[in-house]
Order: structure tokens, then C-alpha cells, then sequence
């Protein structure tokens, strides 16, 4: 098949989105499918140009067997309305007219979402190129953000509820990571056809056998020390004021030690919150290459996946890789990935922005060593579920499915 990828982010730049893209296409190509990534010049999470991509307006090259062509973004990395639409509006332009020179027919093109304002860009492309268009959606917007209380205007609320609507109704699949996100769409648009396709782990790439004392002191992480870590977006939706919070209530617990890994809009603010309660126990660490994240993660004790509010659809990557790695998972209450922990047992829960719960569960895992490695066996066995060699076969399946007009395989993870 000819596929075609629409996305925002893709590395160099690191984050969820751009890893899991990157695993996707990868695998595609080396299935034999001849797939275009259309995505954006690197800048994020930093909200600047990546060296070596300043002032261009459209590049191609090539990576792992896909072609890549990025074109032009005003990059920011501000949480203000005006400079994020900025930067949402000139990618939309610019994959449009300059992501599709030289594309010709193709048989798929899937847009990833948010932001919703790449839709009418999916949209167009597939249109053009002759291509069935499956619209990827990572979270659900505008809901999530309404439901965290983010600032947006009614007009915005207005434009994004209809780029949604849009989206869906004119999409030949929309696709979710959960059950319970497919479900949501369904009840709201019932004539829209849905599937699920799970997000997963790599787990040769996340292994626990990564784990390293070498690593954990690089860390300032001894061997009987308890290292808690953070690793992804310093962003609003992730609430991680809880952490340096629940740092600041166990300073008393000088083996337990916290690393927050990663950048992001809110870094600075945190680093500030950490600065003025003059935290030892918490160290923040720079964005790093993606193939130094596995060891890092082995080797903690405990792995933090929280988030600014419930959000019931949600389950994120991050909860697959820290259960790759067989490392205890410690997530916010009220999304799938906490369901999943608590079936599994795999880990524990707290409640959005509560610093004690938050402290109460770290303490659980660091007080009872005979549980917690029970825990951790349980973690690499429920990553069997979500082995990413399984994801690719179902995406490969429902590609197919699309571009044949046949039935859309379920989802059995």
C-alpha cells in the first residue's frame, strides 16, 4: 500500500506522538508498504527550530525506509491562545501546499489529532491523492480541554467543536487508542465508523534488563535508594506540580529520590516551585535522545504517569514502556491506564493534583520491597498484551481493511 502520515510531530523530536509514529511508519516500511511522513520542522517540546533545520521551508529526506518531508511552522512553545494557533495555522498551510508536491495517488492517508486543525489538511490531501481517510485521534478535543478548564474562547470552543464534527463525519475511519474513547465518539456520532487501535511497547526496547546501577548513579541514585521518575512533556494536561509537591512531603525520606526527565511549556515554572522549596530530593534532567530513555526507566523504582484531571479515555504510552520495563506504574485515578494498573495490580493510583495520595502510594511501594517485586513481574507479563509487533499486524489489518471497503478487524488487547 501507498500511506501517507500526517502529523505534527515526528522525530528528531521526541514525545509520545512522534515515537509512536515513528515505530508505526518504521514498521510499515519494513513490511514492504511505501509510506510519506508530512510533518512539521522539528521544534518541539523546546519551541524552537531544531540546528540544521532553521530557515527552511520544505525539506525531504529519509528515515528507516520512509520518506519524510517537512515544511514550514512558526514554532512557540507558549500556552497563550494567539502563538499556539500561529504555530497550528502555518503547519496546516504549509503540509498542504508544500507536503504534497511529487505525492501522487495513494491508497491511505492517516491524520493525527490533535490538533484539530490539521483536519480539513487530511482531508484535502486525501482528496487529492485519491487516498481513504483515516483520522487518528490521540486525545479527544476539545472535550479534554474543556474538561481540565483550559482558556478557550468561545469562538475557538466554536471553530474546534466543528473541526471535530468535520472530521469525523467526513474521515472513512476514525481511529482511538481505548475502548472507552470509541465509545465516546460512538454515542456522539453514531453514523461515524470507529475501531480501536491500541498503543503498545516495544518490549526489546524496553526490557528490564536495562536496568543498571551505572545508570541510577548517574542519577545520584544509590542501590538501596528508591528513585521515582517522570520522563515526557512538561505540559498542562500532566498536573506535575503534584510531583514536586509530593517530593516536597517525603524530603524526609532521604532514599527515596525523585527525576523529572523531559521539557516542556510549564519546566520553568516547576523548576521554580522546586527552587523555592529547596528540594534535594528532586532533580530535573534535560531532554535527551530517545535511545537513552529505556535505561533510564529500567532503572527506576516507580513510574510517574500523572495527569491534571480524570480523563476516562485516556490511556497513555507512558503506562506501556514503564510495564515493558517491568518498573511499578504510579498514575492518576479515573483514566483507562489506571484501570489497567489496578486490574493488573501492577502499581498504584491517586487522585488528580493530591500531593498526599500521591506521597501515601510512594510510600507503600518503598516500605514493602516483597510486594514491590511481585509488582514488577506483573508488569512485564500484562506488557505481553501490548507487545507493539501485535499493534503493527492490527494496524496492517485495518489499513487493509479500509482500502479494500472490507470489515474493520476488533481490537483484542
Amino acid at each position: 500500500m501507498r500511506i501517507v502520515v500526517l502529523t505534527q510531530n515526528f522525530p528528531p523530536e521526541v514525545g509520545a506522538t512522534a515515537a509512536r509514529l515513528h515505530r508505526m511508519t518504521k514498521s510499515l516500511a519494513e513490511r514492504g508498504h511505501q509510506v510519506t511522513v508530512i510533518t512539521a520542522m522539528p521544534n518541539y517540546p523546546t519551541g524552537r527550530t531544531f540546528e540544521g533545520y532553521r530557515g527552511k521551508i520544505r525539506l525531504v529526506d529519509e528515515s528507516d525506509g520512509v520518506r519524510v518531508v517537512r515544511t514550514w511552522i512558526y514554532p512557540s512553545k507558549s500556552t497563550l491562545p494567539l502563538p499556539r494557533l500561529l504555530g497550528y495555522a502555518s503547519f496546516t498551510l504549509s503540509s498542504l501546499l508544500l507536503g504534497i508536491w511529487g505525492l501522487g495517488r495513494q491508497d491511505i492517508i492517516v491524520f493525527d489529532t490533535p490538533p484539530l486543525p490539521l483536519v480539513p489538511t487530511g482531508l484535502a490531501i486525501g482528496r487529492i491523492t485519491g487516498a481513504h481517510v483515516i483520522m487518528n485521534v490521540s486525545d479527544i478535543w476539545p472535550e479534554m480541554a474543556t474538561q481540565l478548564g483550559y482558556p478557550i474562547g468561545r469562538t475557538s470552543l466554536w471553530l474546534l467543536e466543528r473541526l471535530e464534527r468535520f472530521g469525523y463525519s467526513k474521515s472513512d475511519l476514525v481511529v482511538t487508542t481505548t475502548e472507552a474513547a470509541r465509545e465516546g465518539i460512538s454515542r456522539r456520532f453514531p453514523k461515524v465508523q470507529t475501531a480501536v487501535i491500541s498503543n503498545g511497547a516495544d518490549l526489546q526496547m524496553f526490557d528490564p534488563a536495562f536496568r543498571s546501577q551505572e545508570v541510577r548513579d548517574s542519577l545520584d541514585a544509590g542501590a538501596e535508594d528508591f528513585l521515582v521518575g517522570y520522563i515526557g512533556l512538561h505540559g498542562v494536561f500532566q498536573g506535575l506540580e503534584v510531583v514536586v509537591e509530593a517530593a516536597d512531603k517525603l524530603r524526609d525520606y532521604r532514599t527515596i529520590k525523585f527525576i523529572m526527565v523531559g521539557d516542556g511549556p510549564h519546566k520553568e515554572a516547576l523548576m521554580d516551585i522546586a527552587e523555592h522549596k529547596e528540594l534535594d530530593n528532586l532533580r530535573f534532567i534535560d531532554l535527551m535522545d530517545q535511545e537513552r530513555i529505556p535505561s533510564i526507566l529500567a532503572s527506576c523504582d516507580a513510574a510517574l504517569v500523572p495527569l491534571a484531571a480524570e480523563f476516562p479515555s485516556t490511556m497513555p504510552s507512558k503506562v506501556y514502556e514503564a510495564l515493558a520495563s517491568g518498573v511499578p506504574v504510579v498514575i492518576t485515578k479515573g483514566c483507562e491506564g489506571a484501570r489497567l494498573v489496578e486490574e493488573g495490580n501492577a502499581g498504584r493510583t491517586f487522585g488528580p493534583r493530591n500531593p498526599d495520595e500521591l506521597a501515601e502510594a510512594l510510600i507503600e511501594l518503598y516500605t514493602n520491597r516483597k510486594d514491590l517485586a511481585r509488582i514488577k513481574e506483573k508488569c512485564r507479563n500484562l506488557a505481553e498484551r501490548f507487545d507493539y509487533n501485535r499493534v503493527v499486524e492490527k494496524t496492517v489489518a485495518t489499513f487493509h481493511a479500509v482500502a479494500e471497503g472490507t470489515a474493520i478487524p476488533k481490537c483484542d488487547c
